[in-house]
């Protein structure tokens, strides 16, 4: 399943539990445009590139008693561990409905040991480019947003699109 794929079944389903804002972290024009189309003015879309989260939404007209869906593709291995976590927990604190889908790299150990060459050769290359920061384990991830309070998350292996390892999450609050 691909990003653009995931993300608007997980609008959809969003749409029909109520939510009409939808906040992409990151800068992600094309993402902002499918999800624009998809949701027929039904929707409001914030996009949010600063730090933190919750302060950056302050200086909008996003409405904090209003259930959303947050779109965070790709952008997580950018920031410190710290900013993620809080970006979490603002969401989190969102009225029921409220969600996010986001992406992470799965930590090699996941792997044999093979695919464990291809994944240190890629995190090298990225790594050098200032890229992904932080691979960790599924459990870890399920273990964090059910802490923060999320009650549904749905965590799923992106097994067609490159690089094999990443995932693609859908967490309810």
């Amino acid at each position: 399943m691909s990003f653009i794929n995931f993300t608007k079944t997980e609008l959809s389903a969003a749409l029909a539990r109520g939510v009409r804002q939808c906040v992409v972290v990151g800068s992600r024009p094309t993402l902002s445009g499918a999800l624009e189309d998809s949701a027929k003015g039904t929707v409001e879309v914030f996009t949010v590139e600063e730090e933190p989260l919750a302060t950056a939404l302050e200086k909008s007209a996003f409405d904090k008693q209003k259930a959303s869906l947050f779109i965070w593709l790709g952008g997580a291995g950018y920031r410190t561990a710290d900013a993620v976590i809080a970006g979490f927990a603002f969401i989190a604190s969102l009225p029921k409905g409220s969600g996010v889908v986001f992406d992470y790299v799965v930590e090699r150990t996941s792997f044999g040991s093979l695919t464990h060459m291809a994944l240190d050769a890629l995190a090298s290359r990225i790594s050098m480019a200032g890229g992904i920061k932080y691979l960790i384990q599924p459990q870890a991830v399920a273990a964090m947003l059910g802490g923060l309070g999320f009650q549904r998350i749905v965590d799923l292996a992106q097994e067609e699109l490159p690089p094999r390892g990443g995932r693609l999450v859908s967490a309810l609050v």
